[in-house]
């Protein structure tokens, strides 16, 4: 478990996990860890839940989707970092770039996913850091809640199908990104239901149009 293993890699050298926006995420004391196993399992490590401006919006991805845990003011993670969702700052169109502002260092390292927390350079021929297909980084594919890669990006890595209901976007894609040499992914209104767009390796498409907008439920890959 994700949780299990961040708790294992920050007990035994810090007693709190700082983040940058002032406050903390997670208090991690190393008694915490003996009472833990002493309740029967309960992880200290998310017991203070999400901060930061977003805040009821990860609460509520939480509520649906449990076991993840927060990267930055903008971004959540699941299944150690095989999914991660990207919020847009409040008043912002697009998700940021990376995983956002005031980036949980330590719970980064402990996942492994340094690398997405560092600035990047844009795709040939994109002017803008935000609403363009860069936003989605190498080896993942993305789906964007909105037109032009603007609104909440859903990335995944080596996830080979999947419901849209599970991570809180069924029915919302309108944009997305294929960043994964390797496969195919084949977007569709429900299982067995109609095909709506297929993504190839190195593709995008800034909108999937109106016949297919809003209706994406379910996706699954072919080697490409």
């Amino acid at each position: 478990m994700v949780r299990r293993r961040l708790l294992a890699t920050l007990a035994g050298v810090a007693t709190t996990v700082l983040v940058a926006a002032g406050g903390a995420y997670a208090s991690i004391a190393a008694g915490d860890a003996g009472d833990a196993g002493a309740a029967g399992g309960t992880e200290a490590a998310g017991a203070a839940g999400p901060s930061g401006p977003l805040a009821d919006e990860m609460a509520a991805a939480l509520e649906q989707n449990p076991g993840g845990i927060q990267l930055s003011d903008n971004a959540m993670a699941w299944d150690d970092g095989d999914v991660i969702a990207v919020w847009p700052s409040p008043g912002a169109d697009a998700a940021p770039f990376g995983l956002g502002d005031a980036v949980r260092t330590d719970v980064v390292e402990a996942l492994g996913i340094t690398g997405l927390a560092q600035p990047f350079e844009p795709f040939a021929g994109d002017m803008q850091a935000r609403g363009s297909a860069s936003t989605c980084p190498s080896g993942y594919y993305c789906f964007y809640t909105a037109s032009n890669f603007d609104g909440t990006r859903y990335q995944f890595s080596s996830t080979c199908s999947g419901y849209a209901s599970s991570w809180g976007f069924d029915n919302t894609a309108s944009s997305w990104v294929n960043r994964n040499s390797g496969r195919n992914y084949h977007a569709y209104d429900y299982v067995g239901g109609a095909r709506l767009w297929t993504m190839t390796p190195g593709a995008s498409d800034s909108y999937v149009g109106a016949s297919a907008d809003n209706r994406m439920s379910y996706w699954t890959c072919t080697s490409a």
